[in-house]
């Protein structure tokens, strides 16, 4: 029914719409290919541009986009409500895109999209395709980059060193891995180093092993993040350099993991980033705990208490020393109420790099501010309501720097009062019952 776009968006029982959460269900955090599945998804996360966003619900739209799905156990269901077909690529993948952005330019104009659960492929595919057509953003790719960059800036200050004096390793080549390995590269020029300095600063690693210049099999969005080819010298078990001969060779400070591999950060591992610097920075970061790369209280006990560590699942502080050391946790709720709500509220034309990297600045702002000094990397959870406020405003002084923002937004004086009076709070009604016939 994609040809009907237009009267089913039209038909919604909501009329201005200003933030959707769109999904394909091709890669559900820790569960991938859920063919019409996926609704859950942006329900959950319109609820955290709500309760953490301050973004009204009466103006929310949670959308699943139903290409098909490649798992037989679900098109032979015979109570799948899905479309029974393999998955959509390609052309035909991106014109039915298309015609659900058009149909909600015209019927939605003041709408954001968030792009959720995309495959790799589809993910950076999409928002290259369509987000100069409508404000969109992609909280995998863009979300998780600016999450993690916050912490390791964050890091970085509670040790008196610079992100731009780092050596990186990110493990995993994915949406999120691509999304931080580009983040990371663009804090680095921020603090003064070029584009090539920067680079070379910086390794990723897919399933296979390093990327790096002359390395075949590899998909298009990586080539952007080939180190040189004088790397795969350093392969000494096989063809491609692995995570250990990485980490050996590259003298990283800084070990992020977004493989979705459990235990992929092994003692040795561990213990060899530890060996090149006085406080290593480790984030395993993969979703649900169960494909954590590495325990944090392994991280602890292997580097004798000296690593900074953040993680991607709630985890408990861990006991070090006669004292209770917080885990952080890098969770992209951080980062996208408060800039959607700002988006929103600028009334953007376009989502820029810019605004993604003021998101990620602001976060890093607040918590130096008040938390590196309790040794936290990041806020705590309950502190969402106030983070999104921070980043909504600089988001919206950024957009209006960029010359994206639209509307009135242009004429105020004082941009964080305006989101705090524009911050939706619910209100209950108080209801008395009275006895029938009663006054």
């Amino acid at each position: 029914n994609i040809n009907n776009a237009d009267n089913i968006v039209g038909s919604y029982f909501l009329t201005d719409i200003r933030m959707i959460v769109a999904t394909d269900s091709s890669a559900i955090l820790g569960i991938g290919d859920q063919g019409y599945g996926g609704m859950g998804i942006p329900i959950g996360k319109l609820a955290l541009y709500t309760a953490a966003g301050g973004v009204s619900p009466f103006q929310t739209c949670p959308v699943a986009l139903d290409i098909g799905t490649n798992r037989r156990d679900l098109i032979k269901d015979s109570l799948y409500l899905g479309i029974r077909q393999n998955r959509l690529t390609g052309k035909p993948y991106m014109d039915f895109i298309e015609k659900f952005v058009e149909a909600v330019k015209r019927n939605w104009p003041r709408a954001i999209i968030q792009w959720e659960d995309f495959s790799k492929d589809a993910a950076f595919g999409v928002l290259d395709r369509f987000r100069d057509e409508i404000p969109s953003f992609n909280d995998d790719i863009q979300g998780t980059g600016a999450v993690t960059l916050s912490g390791v800036v964050a890091a970085c200050k509670l040790i008196g060193t610079r992100l731009r004096d780092q050596v990186v390793v990110v493990s995993g080549a994915g949406a999120g891995g691509a999304g931080v390995a580009w983040i990371i590269e663009q804090g680095m020029i921020r603090e003064g180093l070029s584009p090539k300095e920067a680079r070379e600063r910086v390794y990723v690693l897919d399933s296979v092993g390093l990327l790096y210049e002359g390395r075949t099999r590899m998909e298009d969005y990586k080539l952007r993040f080939l180190s040189p080819a004088s790397c795969g010298a350093w392969a000494e078990s096989g063809e491609v350099p692995t995570l250990m001969e990485t980490v050996t060779r590259s003298k990283c400070t800084v070990l992020l993991g977004l493989s979705g591999m459990p235990g992929q950060f092994t003692e040795p591992i561990v213990r060899e980033v530890a060996s090149h610097c006085e406080r290593p920075i480790i984030f395993p970061l993969s979703n649900p705990t169960s494909n954590c790369e590495v325990m944090p209280e392994d991280i602890f006990k292997w580097t004798n208490g000296k690593a900074l560590v953040a993680s991607g699942s709630p985890f408990p502080p861990v006991p070090w020393e006669g004292k209770e050391h917080p885990i952080g946790q890098g969770n992209n709720a951080f980062i996208f109420p408060g800039l959607g709500a700002g988006a929103i509220l600028a009334g953007v034309k376009k989502v820029t790099d810019n605004m993604i990297m003021e998101a990620s600045t602001a976060l890093s702002d607040y918590t130096v501010a008040n938390w590196v000094s309790q040794g936290r990397i990041y806020p705590p959870i309950r502190e969402m309501r106030k983070v999104s406020v921070n980043i909504a405003t600089r988001v919206i002084q950024q957009a209006i720097a960029d010359k994206v923002a639209t509307g009135d937004i242009l004429k105020e004086t004082d941009i964080e009062a305006l989101v705090r009076r524009e911050f939706w709070q619910p209100v209950y009604p108080h209801i008395v019952m009275r006895a029938f016939g009663t006054a």
